[in-house]
């Protein structure tokens, strides 16, 4: 993998992070209320200003004579309508639209901005009257300046607190996702190890361990009652067994062996499952090379197959060499072997490919939707159970594959045909 896909996939959980989009859309919401707040600030405060600065024009026009005016002035400017000359031309439109703010591309009187208001004077003839607002305009626009200046580092500060809360909160779902992954692929002894209580996510990390603690004391009791009780029944059974055996030959002695040995061998069966499901650890694992250990299971159960009348065939291409109990890998296949001789058709294979091995027929098949079911213990797709089996064998193989930390994988043999076949992989890729 290049360094910019490991980059991009180390990346790619910001995106997905709810923590982090949520921290953004606050801030986002925050900036944009802040920025309508400072814009509805600004807009109100000119209209007060405007509406100010009018009313003084008003009240100065009110008290003023315009025979007693003598020309313009940089502090004001008062006009009959009839005598604008010399006056630039933003002043007649504002005459025209009944006063207003003039905008200037120069100088005029010293001042470039002037607020014009037509009322009458105090002898009732209509007047221009006009003052330059240029200094409230730029302390206006200071003042805009500051208060968006300030928008913008509290939205940086906002962001960033953001971000690191989110960061933050991030680590700990990680972890508690983490936690769950482990413990949905069998890990039991899965803890998050958060130990402080801040919030909420440290409630549900504290829920979760306690949950994790109690389901691994209920797992293990499980284990260990059906474990304790294959083992105390193995002797009454083998007792059984042995006062069979004295009885005469016959059809019911021998029907009864039968049953004996069903029974011992569900039993077996359940404390192998118990004793690898309870087993901890690397012990006991070696290095297995899987295309040799394919050819060796050829060599031992090819003559069991043929006996039962059927065809075992070798397919192995390029097997990797993994780590793992060889005990385990010999008891899954022999089990996969033994189902595909109950219920699978005439051809079995044994294969081997990359870190992957398995078995597969071409008998009637599992539909897709029951392989979740088959691979759980005592089920059977035989409701009424007339057919050979236990239903403990896929279930045996499924506890090795857990015990590798390996993928259990159902599929068709033969996918052009539906229910053609069963290939049960042990991939542990």
């Amino acid at each position: 993998m290049s360094l910019a896909n490991r980059v991009t996939k180390r990346l790619g959980w910001l995106r997905r992070s709810s923590t982090l989009r949520l921290s953004l859309l606050l801030s986002v919401i925050f900036a944009v209320g802040m920025a309508i707040t400072i814009f509805v600030a600004l807009e109100v405060g000119e209209d007060a200003i405007e509406q100010s600065v009018d009313e003084t024009l008003q009240a100065l026009a009110g008290a003023t004579a315009l025979e007693d005016v003598e020309g313009d002035s940089p502090a004001m400017i008062l006009r009959s309508l009839d005598d604008l000359d010399g006056l630039p031309q933003p002043f007649r439109r504002a005459v025209d639209r009944n006063g207003g703010t003039v905008d200037l591309d120069r100088n005029f009187q010293r001042s470039e901005t002037w607020r014009v208001l037509v009322t009458d004077d105090s002898n009732g003839d209509p007047i221009l009257i006009a003052v330059p607002v240029e200094d409230s305009d730029r302390a206006q626009e200071l003042l805009a300046g500051v208060l968006w200046t300030t928008a913008a580092l509290v939205i940086a500060v906002t962001l960033a607190i953001g971000f690191g809360t989110g960061l933050l909160a991030q680590r700990r779902l990680v972890r508690i996702n983490d936690t769950l992954h482990r413990l949905g692929t069998g890990d039991l002894c899965a803890r998050t190890g958060l130990k402080r209580s801040k919030d909420d996510l440290d409630d549900i990390a504290h829920e979760l361990d306690r949950t994790a603690s109690e389901l691994e004391r209920l797992v293990a009791q499980a284990r260990h009652l059906s474990g304790s009780i294959a083992h105390d029944l193995r002797t009454p059974l083998a007792r059984l067994r042995a006062r069979l055996e004295d009885l005469p030959e016959g059809e019911e002695r021998g029907a009864a062996l039968e049953e004996a040995t069903r029974m011992t061998g569900v039993f077996d069966t359940i404390m192998r499952v118990a004793r690898i499901e309870a087993a901890q650890g690397n012990d006991g694992f070696e290095p297995v090379a899987l295309g040799q250990f394919v050819d060796e299971l050829a060599e031992t159960f090819g003559p069991v197959v043929e006996d039962a009348g059927k065809t075992l065939t070798l397919d192995t291409d390029v097997a990797s060499t993994v780590m793992a109990d060889r005990q385990m890998l010999v008891q899954a296949a022999a089990n996969l072997i033994q189902n595909a001789l109950v219920h699978g058709g005439k051809d079995i294979a044994l294969f081997a490919h990359g870190s992957a091995f398995g078995v597969a027929d071409n008998g009637a098949g599992v539909p897709s939707e029951q392989y979740d079911e088959v691979i759980k213990p005592m089920v059977r797709l035989d409701a009424a159970r007339s057919s050979e089996g236990t239903g403990l064998g896929l279930a045996l193989v499924r506890a090795v594959a857990d015990r590798h930390g390996a993928k259990l994988i159902l599929a068709q043999n033969d996918p052009d045909q539906n229910l053609k076949g069963l290939r049960v992989t042990l991939n542990f890729a």
